[in-house]
């Protein structure tokens, strides 16, 4: 009730009121300019204009009523502290000194203006008060730190004060610090408890900020220990420095705030040096916000420098901390776009072991955004996936996707998106079996719906076959609202890992934003009845063939890593009477019973290794375990690393088994493109093909490809009068896509290639390495970039449309049907 009473008798006093309401109109004013600044509104931001005018005036009023008579306004103070800082806020949004301050500076500025009203105002509380002053205490170094931060400005600020007083904000840190630290001062003086409740307060934050300095220094110097300088073991030169302490760099909070410096958090080398007013200064390709973060740009002051390029930094944030994403080619900006809507559209073939899954995503900008917006969405698809539809709504139009050559298909929407301005989306894929699509323009007045489709193999496990939904980044999905739906192609049951009920014929589900979850089914063997035909041609379903296959391997390699135990390598080394060795700095090195542990102390800190296959000898075996990341060919793409790799490794024979369940990006490309027998088994498994020098294989018969998640293989055959077409179309999308990286491999010049299995891709319309799909506006538009549209094509996927595809003669007939059916209801017409 004492609290109560007094905050009664100080809202009484003079010009207490009409600062509490100018106080309030500048907080919305400058929350809702904040939200304009995050998304580019820039209407709203205008309204930081308005705040600074009421600042100016309330300031001046305040003021000069302070300096007249002292005792009879000094509780005003506070409220003049409070609206200089809303005023230095507000015109930081026009003159970006501070470049976008994390959430927690504003919290802890107004922490210290807030407490500021019980130390002027001579409160006395015997728990409050010390409560009051601690708080004050941990936020009095932020103020600190404005005031050293803008000494450079100072001169500038002094001229700027001509200007509505815009430059004095620059001084209001220095001035609040001043004024603040006498009052302090003399209140200590008369209680000492409360200066020991700002002292600790403040001791809090140094000790904090040490021991948050002091771990990211030791991140720094842990990072340098595998510079090439700072080593005297031998180096593989043939990758990358940046890619040798990538391997050796176990993701953290830390060393990820190291790597983003100069990147995405803003760094001052010199406090006392005029550093402009675009501090930041840096147009590396990577779409995440800057920050301004005091006590991370601070730290950065007492860390040493890491040796590595902002190029080098992006490739290592890509690899360990899976910002490929990030790293996209952005021809306009899109931090503003979030997705409204999404609809997930899945069907699924149990007799074919695969589903269709159709995504529509509706992008918005928010209100009042400015400009135009581009898009980016990552669909990372399973195993033997591939990307069958695209579709833009263009003026309400539903545009399919048209299907070419990668290189065409980037040209021409660069030249639209770059040059006219128009709409474009493009359809990519990139390695690890990721596509990535692009949607331009997107306005606050231009929304924009796409629709892009993928086919699925279905995982087989134990007695059962399993759906497991798309892992999809874009802009913001958080709050889309989602609706999810499972159609059956026959009636068999499942079950799912999230609630779908029974609703107009259909199993739906809705929610709000993105939710892994998977549907399970029992396995059928009907599929092995199933096949599609297109042009005289049967793509016929069978079980994937497994045999073993006797192998006595010339060395086996035991890839050590992170992810590895002393108990798995003891087991593999006390085995059998093999012979192991491992590859270290280079060097290949015997392992056995009796070094296993010393050696290992080697590999304990290695996240993924890049086994230098090209120096194997041929038939080696490679025993791994992998764990979820690695560098992929797009990190190593100049390195002779990679050169050699792809022009030695697959003349050796080179067999590999994986006891982990993880495959991470690397191995998952070196699996794709072939370069390697691969099996995924278990270390008993392992072992027992090891004792009888066998490997276990799946045939790959000519004209067929595996399906191994499936558990099935899909063979091309003549057509005859026993295949029945009861298949979907799918069947030949998923034996295309598996044909193109198969013989792409094999094949080294680049325009056999394309000659080659261009057409493939078409007919199928997958995107593939060497295909993407693109929408443009027009058809006069895909005349002008030399882009044909597909004829006697498979065409864009659908959810309604799967079944087989006409082959040209009964195109024929059902013509002439149709054509009968018309003359003959017009003859009846004019009879009666």
């Amino acid at each position: 009730m004492k609290i109560k009473t007094k905050i009664n008798d100080f809202t009484k006093k003079i010009g207490v009121k009409a600062s509490i309401v100018v106080t309030l109109l500048s907080l919305i004013l400058l929350i809702s300019s904040l939200v304009g600044s995050e998304f580019d509104y820039e209407k709203l931001e205008v309204l930081c204009f308005f705040n600074i005018i009421i600042e100016f005036l309330f300031g001046v009023l305040v003021t000069f009523n302070a300096l007249k008579n002292k005792e009879k306004y000094q509780h005003l103070i506070p409220f003049l502290f409070l609206n200089w800082f809303i005023g230095c806020f507000s015109t930081n949004v026009f003159i970006n000194i501070f470049e976008n301050l994390p959430i927690w500076v504003f919290v802890v500025t107004f922490l210290f203006c807030l407490s500021n009203f019980a130390i002027y105002s001579n409160f006395k509380h015997k728990y409050l008060n010390i409560a009051l002053y601690f708080a004050n205490g941990i936020s009095y170094l932020l103020i600190l730190y404005y005031a050293i931060y803008l000494i450079p400005f100072a001169p500038i600020s002094c001229v700027g004060i001509l200007a509505l007083g815009l430059g004095f904000y620059g001084l209001v840190p220095m001035i609040v610090l001043i004024i603040h630290t006498v009052i302090l001062i003399q209140n200590f003086i008369e209680n000492r408890k409360n200066g020991f409740a700002f002292g600790i307060g403040i001791g809090i934050v140094c000790i904090s900020f040490a021991i948050f300095t002091v771990e990211l220094n030791r991140e720094s110097q842990q990072i340098s220990k595998n510079t090439v300088t700072n080593s005297f073991e031998k180096v593989n030169t043939d990758l990358p420095q940046y890619i040798i302490i990538s391997q050796n760099l176990k993701p953290n909070f830390f060393n990820e705030i190291l790597l983003k410096k100069d990147i995405v958090y803003i760094a001052s080398d010199n406090f006392f040096q005029f550093r402009g007013f675009d501090s930041f200064g840096n147009n590396k390709q990577y779409n995440e916000r800057k920050t301004h973060d005091p006590i991370i740009n601070l730290a950065f002051l007492f860390t040493s420098r890491l040796d590595l390029s902002a190029d080098d930094r992006i490739n290592i944030l890509k690899s360990n901390f899976n910002k490929r994403l990030e790293t996209e080619e952005q021809l306009w900006d899109g931090k503003d776009l979030f997705t409204k809507n999404i609809k997930e559209d899945v069907r699924i073939y149990a007799n074919d072991r695969l589903a269709y899954t159709e995504i529509t995503m509706d992008i918005a900008c928010a209100e009042k955004s400015w400009g135009d917006k581009e898009a980016i969405y990552s669909f990372q698809l399973p195993e033997g996936a591939v990307a069958t539809s695209l579709s833009l709504w263009v003026n309400g139009i539903e545009r399919k996707g048209v299907l070419t050559t990668k290189e065409k298909a980037k040209k021409a929407y660069n030249q639209i998106v770059g040059v006219e301005y128009r709409d474009p989306s493009l359809m990519q894929w990139r390695e690890g079996n990721k596509v990535v699509v692009r949607v331009f323009p997107i306005r606050h007045d231009l929304p924009r719906t796409f629709k892009c489709g993928f086919t699925t193999p279905l995982k087989v496990e134990n007695n059962t076959i399993k759906y497991i939904s798309l892992d999809i980044k874009g802009p913001n999905t958080n709050g889309a609202k989602t609706i999810s739906r499972i159609q059956m192609a026959g009636n068999q049951k499942f079950v799912t890992s999230k609630r779908f009920e029974l609703e107009k014929g259909f199993y739906t589900n809705e929610s709000t934003g993105l939710d892994a979850w998977e549907a399970e089914l029992p396995i059928t063997s009907k599929v092995f009845s199933t096949a599609f035909v297109w042009k005289n041609k049967a793509y016929k379903i069978n079980e994937i063939q497994k045999q073993k296959i006797a192998f006595n391997p010339s060395e086996i390699i035991l890839d050590l890593n992170s992810s590895w135990t002393t108990s798995e390598i003891k087991k593999i080394v006390n085995h059998s009477n093999s012979n192991y060795f491992v590859w270290n700095n280079n060097q290949k090195q015997v392992i056995n019973s009796a070094n296993y542990e010393t050696v290992f102390t080697q590999f304990e800190e290695l996240t993924y290794s890049l086994l230098p296959f090209y120096n194997l000898n041929k038939n080696s075996l490679v025993i791994t375990k992998c764990g979820t990341i690695s560098a992929n060919f797009e990190e190593l793409e100049t390195s002779d690393y990679l050169k050699k790799l792809k022009a030695n490794t697959h003349l050796k024979n080179i067999k590999v088994i994986n006891i982990s369940e993880n495959l991470n990006p690397f191995w998952q490309t070196v699996k794709e493109q072939k370069m390697v027998s691969y099996l995924k088994i278990d270390l008993n498994n392992c072992l027992r093909l090891i004792e009888q020098n066998k490997f276990l294989e799946f045939k790959t018969l000519k004209n067929t490809i595996n399906v191994e998640p499936a558990n099935i293989s899909i063979q091309e055959t003549e057509l005859d009068s026993k295949i029945q077409n009861n298949g979907s179309n799918h069947i030949y999308r998923m034996y295309a896509f598996g044909k193109v990286l198969q013989e792409q491999v094999t094949i080294q010049n680049e325009s056999l290639k394309e000659n080659q299995f261009v057409d493939l891709a078409k007919e199928a319309n997958i995107v593939t390495p060497i295909s993407s799909l693109i929408v443009l506006e027009t058809d006069e538009d895909y005349k002008k970039n030399g882009i044909e549209k597909n004829v006697n094509t498979l065409g864009n996927a659908s959810i309604n449309n799967d079944g087989a595809v006409p082959e040209p003669h009964e195109w024929l007939l059902i013509i002439i049907g149709l054509t009968t059916v018309f003359f003959y209801y017009r003859k009846q017409k004019m009879l009666n």
